[in-house]
């Protein structure tokens, strides 16, 4: 009996260590799908409850139209149709002698099209929607210091913990910072700014708007004095990193208040 357990073993044990290893890579795989798919619907839950809203206070329609080029958004007007389905019955019960009944159903369609005109302010929230499909946007929050990564950028930076990543690590894409932030004027332009963490050394987000591309008519610089803080939300680029002064600045698309 001896003999025959060691000859079995003998001729099992390679395809067992097969079955083996192929058991712990499939677990290895399913481990890293369902960590994936969790941060994925994670970050979705979180973006849905980030999407613009509100005030806008700024919005730089040069910036706006380039980058509606680069996501195949049209700046012209936009044709919208509409298709309404309509569906009616019509019964009749007749008792004579025997019983008789007939039944008759009608379904009309109708369509409409129309040119709708497409502002920059539809453009921005269409914009904002593709940037969200596409996963091309990084969300911060800047009073927390955390970020929501894109899926690229998380592989990118794998083995550091997205609490732990600074925001002057995200380049080449776009983000999305919220935050309190104070205004100023420096001459002509219009100057928000941010602090960014809790921790030291203290940081700060910089945010240079344009004049022109402020909608004065809805954001009155001048009620606020220099201390004074609101929450904003603005949609931008990195621009550069200033270590000395620990000041971030962003180049701003748009600013909803």
């Amino acid at each position: 009996m001896g003999v025959i357990d060691s000859q079995w073993w003998s001729l099992r044990w390679p395809w067992m260590v097969v079955w083996l290893l192929t058991a712990v890579c499939v677990a290895v795989v399913a481990q890293y799908v369902v960590a994936r798919w969790v941060a994925a619907r994670r970050r979705r839950r979180v973006r849905d409850g980030r999407m613009f809203s509100g005030m806008c206070i700024y919005l730089h329609e040069t910036r706006v139209e380039g980058v509606a080029d680069i996501l195949g958004i049209p700046k012209a007007d936009v044709n919208v149709s509409h298709e309404t389905s309509v569906s009616t019955g019509f019964g009749l019960f007749g008792r004579f002698t025997v019983g008789g009944r007939a039944e008759r159903d009608t379904n009309t369609q109708t369509r409409r099209e129309y040119w709708e005109p497409n502002t920059p302010m539809k453009t921005i929230r269409l914009i904002m929607d593709r940037l969200r499909a596409r996963d091309m946007v990084v969300d911060a929050d800047l009073a927390t210091g955390q970020l929501f990564l894109t899926a690229a950028l998380a592989d990118e930076l794998r083995g550091t913990e997205a609490r732990g990543t600074p925001l002057t690590a995200v380049r080449g894409t776009y983000v999305s910072v919220s935050g309190l932030f104070t205004v100023r004027r420096d001459g002509e332009d219009v100057v928000l700014r941010a602090r960014y963490g809790t921790g030291g050394p203290r940081a700060q987000v910089k945010i240079t708007c344009e004049p022109s591309w402020v909608r004065e008519e809805e954001f009155r610089v001048d009620r606020y004095s220099a201390d004074e803080e609101f929450p904003a939300t603005c949609l931008g680029r990195v621009r550069a990193w200033n270590a000395t002064t620990g000041e971030l600045t962003l180049d701003p698309i748009s600013v909803f208040q």
